[in-house]
């Protein structure tokens, strides 16, 4: 297994990336991150709920690294040398690095006490997860081929309109002649050659969304993982009595304030990304001796989530919240 170092190291790091590129295969014992323990006695003891959302928040981090590493490991040719991925597997790897920038962009402002904005960044992220596991469940290149299609319409009405503006003003601006490069150039990248999408088609690839995360698994709950989270999207009423507004006696008041957040969408995160890590395991370097202790991993962080995740629960009642 050879891992790209600067994602891996970029997870250590806080947030940013370190573009120094290591060639050099790194041992799997040398990647994997520090185990978050989990002591139910300590846990059960408890007072506060923000001692959970530290508890989810490092259990996270955990899953973040894990996924970082995955995101930058290439497999093997025959001479020891890692190959580039092929168009095909980058959708796959460039959800998976997307994934783990939108992690620590949502671990970022958790932890920084700003839900508002974590809320908007859950939303991506989960929809990440939902179709990163709706590809590596369905294993079809036809609905690679779909989900690719289904980006470049735009890219492919930007050009027409393009086109239409030069022929309407009878000559071409220097930045028409650039935008019209550009979208050539991700059309050359994809595969595709304009002719082939239809800009008159309007539906979504793979079915809609719902449709793909039950296919992934993530019906149950679809709701409070996607529909609720879209309130923060695209500022709907909900979001602004949420977090945005004081109501009080029939009358409204600014809440300039951050709201904390808390740990139930920490743990949905960590889950479900852990879910994705390990289908993506599988699929990205099976049958090795790294996959299998990378699922290994994985299923002992999926245990330790889920019982965090019922203690606070437990929390929760006790306290009567």
């Amino acid at each position: 297994m050879y891992v790209k170092n600067h994602l891996f190291e970029a997870a250590q790091k806080a947030h940013r990336y370190n573009y120094l590129m290591n060639e050099n295969p790194i041992p799997l014992k040398d990647l994997l991150p520090e185990k978050v323990e989990i002591d139910i006695t300590s846990i059960s003891a408890y007072t506060r709920e923000g001692q959970f959302t530290s508890l989810a928040v490092e259990l996270l981090k955990e899953t973040a690294i894990l996924t970082s590493l995955l995101a930058g490991t290439h497999q093997l040719e025959e001479n020891n040398n890692p190959r580039r991925w092929t168009r095909n597997e980058a959708v796959l790897a460039g959800l998976m690095v997307r994934l783990s920038k939108l992690q620590r962009g949502f671990l970022d402002q958790a932890c920084q006490h700003r839900r508002e904005i974590a809320d908007i960044i859950f939303r991506p992220l989960v929809e990440n997860i939902v179709n990163l596991t709706f590809l590596l469940t369905k294993d079809d290149p036809a609905l690679v081929e779909e989900y690719i299609e289904y980006s470049l319409r735009t890219e492919k009405r930007l050009l027409i309109e393009i086109e239409d503006n030069i022929k309407e003003q009878g000559f071409e601006l220097p930045i028409e002649q650039r935008m019209k490069a550009s979208i050539m150039r991700v059309f050359e990248q994809s595969g595709f050659a304009p002719e082939m999408v239809d800009e008159n088609n309007f539906r979504p690839w793979g079915g809609n969304i719902k449709k793909r995360a039950r296919t992934a698994g993530m019906e149950e709950g679809y709701l409070s993982i996607m529909g609720l989270p879209s309130h923060a999207i695209h500022g709907n009423w909900q979001d602004l009595i949420t977090h945005h507004l004081e109501y009080e006696n029939g009358e409204f008041s600014p809440k300039t304030e951050w709201t904390q957040y808390r740990p139930q969408g920490i743990f949905a995160v960590a889950s479900y990304s852990v879910m994705a890590n390990s289908l993506y395991a599988r699929k990205a370097i099976p049958q090795t001796q790294e996959a299998e202790e990378i699922e290994t991993v994985l299923s002992d962080l999926m245990v330790r989530i889920k019982v965090a995740n019922e203690l606070h629960e437990q929390f929760l009642q006790n306290k009567g919240s």
